[in-house]
């Protein structure tokens, strides 16, 4: 198993070219949040060179170098003005101008870079008028120097405030509407141009209801990362938390949308998931997120092309069965994708327990890796089931001697595996919030401590243990905190998890997934 979702970027004369996508430093802002370059150099696995920056919330044309050399020689371009950028930036203000230049002197005044005319001009930028869109007009704007916040300030300056830059006078949107759109330079005697897609709201046909536009730019930010057009029968979320009112998963030719809204679908909802199916070729499936209590197996589902009941869909070459009859969701969690990624790397010749399995994607990537055993445990009969299934289609015997499935409380299995002795080399834990069984309720809040010492006890030493909550009412913070019972007992080493995939939470927003890695001393 090895990661099919890959980064897109650009090589040419030792330059890394990315499209950055809004909400992303060019930098890491402070410890443990990464930034652009530290994306893209996890990702090549290579050091790269900040040459430039693009503000946080600005999408676009973005370039690093790949030597210390390269990176003084491309500094020094873009200090002597031979670096040509383009941007483009949207406005709801009319302005009697087409076409200007306007210079300015920007410094830094109490954290703030301010504009004024009373000083030399250390700044300056041609505006030129595009086009109308809707209520916006649509701007160039080529900068000749490179002082922070620029653009920005000289278009507050000239009437023409940035749609979604309230910082500079710009009407409140869900972004800010700037966009770099190419960079063009000479480096040894090369002509070097790189050249983005224009953002959907710079588009003559970008939709004018917002949240159409919200749900486009969610896109179109997956195909600036991932290119996921092209990975058709790959697995990814393809709108997260720009909107509150639903997500959307991709499995391969099916879109499957979780709705978190009380009210049902209207008529213009279901036909912006039509349009939405006719533009990329897919099936849709519509699942409203029920309230706790409520029957999970009540059918309130709507369908949007000739859907199927069960399906196949791949995640990085692992092949999964999805269902639309057992439960409120399909079969697979793709916030668990890195999760399964680190799983695939450390459980080679381990013995595997994982609890609270679901359908058992942990379990099928450690036994395609080569683990030792691989014990998977959940309280349903209809999980394990479907659990065997998954090892079935991934060319894997369910009945194989070193593959085992319980049907149990995974509580109760863990206190009988203390009792035999029994233990393991990698422990994957990723419980619900709240449960119920025959055996009685679970609540991660009251059930943690019992938990996580008992799977303690059941792991070998320099056993890995890999910890995962969805509950809403814990950071990650909270949960290295709730580990300070372990200390009594047990001596142990904090791992860093996997961080989560782009086409979720960016690195700077407190994931909804959390994790932890233990292992045993």
């Amino acid at each position: 198993m090895t990661r099919l979702i890959k980064l897109r970027y650009t090589e040419s004369a030792g330059c890394i070219f990315v499209d950055k996508i809004a909400g992303l430093n060019t930098h890491s802002p402070e410890f443990g949040k990464r930034g652009c370059v530290e994306i893209y150099e996890e990702e090549l696995d290579r050091k790269l060179y900040v040459v430039h920056r693009l503000d946080k919330a600005t999408s676009g044309a973005l370039v690093f170098a790949t030597s210390s050399e390269l990176a003084a020689q491309i500094s020094q371009l873009f200090e002597q003005h031979k670096v040509a950028k383009k941007y483009l930036f949207l406005t709801d203000k009319k302005s009697p101008q087409k076409e200007f230049t306007y210079e300015s002197f920007i410094h830094k005044e109490k954290n703030a870079f301010v504009s004024l005319t009373s000083q030399e001009p250390n700044s300056k930028t041609t505006f030129k008028w595009l086009r109308t869109l809707g209520p916006h007009e649509l701007w160039e704007a080529i900068p000749h120097s490179g002082k922070p916040h620029q653009i920005r300030l000289h278009a507050e300056a000239n009437g023409i405030a940035i749609l979604g830059d309230s910082d500079h006078g710009g009407t409140a949107y869900f972004r800010l509407c700037l966009h770099s759109l190419s960079l063009n330079f000479e480096l040894h005697g090369k002509k070097i141009h790189f050249h983005t897609d224009l953002p959907v709201w710079a588009e003559e046909t970008a939709p004018t209801e917002t949240e159409d536009l919200i749900l486009a730019e969610a896109l179109q930010r997956r195909e600036r990362m991932f290119k996921f057009s092209e990975i058709k029968d790959e697995s990814l979320r393809l709108s997260h938390r720009e909107l509150d009112t639903y997500r959307i998963d991709q499995y391969a030719d099916h879109l499957w949308v979780y709705w978190y809204k009380e009210s049902d679908p209207t008529v213009q909802d279901l036909l912006r998931f039509e349009k939405l199916s006719k533009r990329h070729g897919k099936k849709i499936l519509i699942r409203k997120m029920l309230n706790r209590g409520e029957d999970p197996n009540a059918e309130i589902l709507w369908k949007i092309g000739n859907t199927a009941t069960r399906w196949n869909a791949k995640e990085n070459g692992i092949w999964y069965e999805l269902r639309t009859d057992s439960g409120l969701s399909p079969g697979v969690f793709l916030d668990q994708r890195e999760n399964r990624l680190w799983v695939q790397n450390h459980a080679e010749d381990r013995r595997v327990l994982n609890l609270f399995s679901y359908t058992s994607g942990f379990s099928v990537v450690a036994a395609k890796a080569g683990a030792q055993e691989v014990c998977t445990v959940d309280v349903s009969q209809n999980f394990i089931e479907w659990s065997k299934r998954n090892f079935e289609i991934n060319q894997l015997n369910p009945e194989d001697e070193k593959y085992e499935f319980f049907v149990q409380d995974c509580l109760l299995f863990l206190k009988g595996t203390i009792r035999r002795k029994r233990k393991f080399g990698l422990i994957i834990c990723d419980p619900p919030s709240f449960g119920r069984s025959k055996s009685g309720t679970f609540s991660i809040s009251k059930n943690f401590d019992e938990l996580l010492i008992s799977c303690m006890y059941c792991l070998e030493k320099n056993g890995l243990l890999l910890f995962c909550t969805n509950y809403e009412k814990w950071t990650t913070g909270d949960l290295h905190l709730r580990l300070t019972k372990l200390k009594k007992d047990f001596s142990f080493k904090i791992l860093p998890a996997p961080t989560q995939g782009l086409d979720f939470e960016l690195p700077d927003q407190e994931p909804l997934m959390k994790s932890i890695i233990l292992r045993k001393n």
